[in-house]
């Protein structure tokens, strides 16, 4: 498990530095108003991607790594499910795009942001099948390449032929593409794409994968839902802004995604939940204290990589990180808990706190965002997501009878286990040096 979760964490470093030179690049080439025009429009599609998911990524990894169908089954009737869901969804988006933004953006726009949703979906049900074989490698290959592509294609099309907003809602499409054909290579020696219904697999993913559904819109929606209320309240500047602080300060949820995706495999073959609850709880412990103590420099830094990466433009993100920072942090928590429990069946446990850290979002944009603009929706998210984190933590500890201090503190063995790691690290690194 170690060594998947140091590839793992190495992988999202080098994605977490792709994700951060591709926002430089973009805030640059499109500026504030640029930037928010194609954070706003994108937002739709992202939102129905996760209902018209539907928790079928998660349901199929649930399954697989439960072994209570034939793997091939799962796998054809997984396509035959991904063509229903992506007819609707794309219809669906198409629809609210039109209402929404019909007249104001040009309709090649709102088309190619419709036509990532298939290809999106297509991307998770193949996670979903990597994630329940275990395969964190390919994952992780995948993540690579996409975030390459997304470099690469941005490149090309904002900065080489200068097509504005267009070419950046086109690098999402193309990137997707891609992206999809690379992970179909991955799976092809072990699969066969055959789409096919088998009685009662879907059913039986609907059911499973609806708790997964319902319980990520909401976390989803709490994460997006300050956009919609920044750009009805005032203009794609400050949603430009915005979207800049919270794709930097996001970036730190790139390394309990990591982890999250290694926990949900191994807490949905664990023998006992138990061993799986131990696993959460040392993982917590170890974490949050390197966080905490990234979060304090970040604070202090964050306005100054403002300027020096982004420019003077966008100073006012800065502002933003600050805000949002302690609730990011509080955040992890809930992330990783969740990815526990989503992994052992259990992913509706976290539906009460995050529906009502979702209302507590609204209610404090509606508050906030006409005085304060985005430094308002910055304060209103920050205090959901401390909420979220700090309940869930309360409520997961009553449920597994775990104290908060077994989860929270690190204690003798964990100092002992690391100390242990780095001599053994550096052991081997004077071996290498030696050599």
């Amino acid at each position: 498990m170690l060594f998947q979760i140091l590839t793992t964490i190495g992988t999202r470093l080098l994605v977490l530095f792709g994700a951060f030179i591709v926002s430089v690049l973009t805030a640059r080439l499109l500026g504030p108003e640029g930037k928010g025009m194609i954070t706003a429009i994108l937002v739709i599609p992202t939102l129905v991607v996760t209902i018209a998911d539907l928790g079928i990524r998660q349901a199929a990894a649930y399954l697989i790594g439960k072994k209570i169908f034939n793997y091939n089954d799962i796998v054809s009737t997984l396509l035959f499910m991904w063509l229903i869901s992506s007819s609707l969804s794309v219809a669906v988006v198409m629809g609210i795009l039109l209402l929404q933004y019909g007249g104001e953006y040009s309709w090649e726009l709102l088309v190619i942001c419709t036509l990532t949703v298939p290809v999106n979906l297509a991307i998770q049900y193949l996670r979903g099948i990597m994630q329940g074989k275990g395969n964190i490698g390919s994952i992780n290959k995948v993540e690579i390449i996409k975030t390459a592509l997304n470099f690469i294609i941005l490149l090309i099309l904002v900065w080489a032929l200068g097509m504005g907003v267009l070419g950046a809602a086109l690098t999402q499409l193309l990137m997707a593409a891609f992206t999809l054909g690379y992970s179909m290579k991955l799976l092809l020696g072990e699969v066969k794409f055959k789409f096919k219904y088998i009685h009662p697999i879907p059913q039986q993913m609907m059911r499973q994968g609806f708790s997964f559904a319902l319980a990520l819109f909401i976390i989803q929606l709490n994460y997006r839902v300050d956009v919609i209320i920044l750009e009805r309240f005032t203009n794609v500047i400050e949603v430009g802004i915005y979207s800049v602080g919270t794709n930097l300060a996001e970036l730190i949820w790139q390394l309990p995604a990591a982890i999250g995706l290694i926990l949900f495999s191994r807490s949905a073959s664990s023998s006992s939940s138990q061993e799986a609850v131990e696993r959460t709880a040392k993982l917590i412990r170890v974490i949050m204290p390197v966080l905490i103590v990234f979060g304090v420099f970040f604070w202090f830094m964050s306005p100054l990589f403002i300027r020096l990466l982004y420019g003077a433009d966008f100073a006012e993100s800065g502002q933003v990180i600050r805000y949002l920072l302690p609730g990011i942090i509080a955040m992890v928590l809930f992330k990783l808990i969740h990815s526990d429990l989503s992994g052992r069946g259990a992913p509706l446990f976290s539906l009460r706190v995050s529906v009502i850290a979702l209302i507590m979002n609204v209610v404090l944009n509606f508050i906030l965002v006409p005085k304060y603009g985005a430094v308002g929706a910055s304060i209103s998210s920050s205090i959901s997501y401390m909420y979220a984190g700090v309940a869930f933590i309360i409520f997961y500890a009553r449920r597994e009878s775990i104290s908060l201090s077994r989860l929270l503190i690190l204690n003798k063995e964990d100092w002992a286990q690391i100390k242990s790691k780095i001599g053994s690290i550096g052991v081997r690194f004077m071996k290498l040096r030696s050599r």
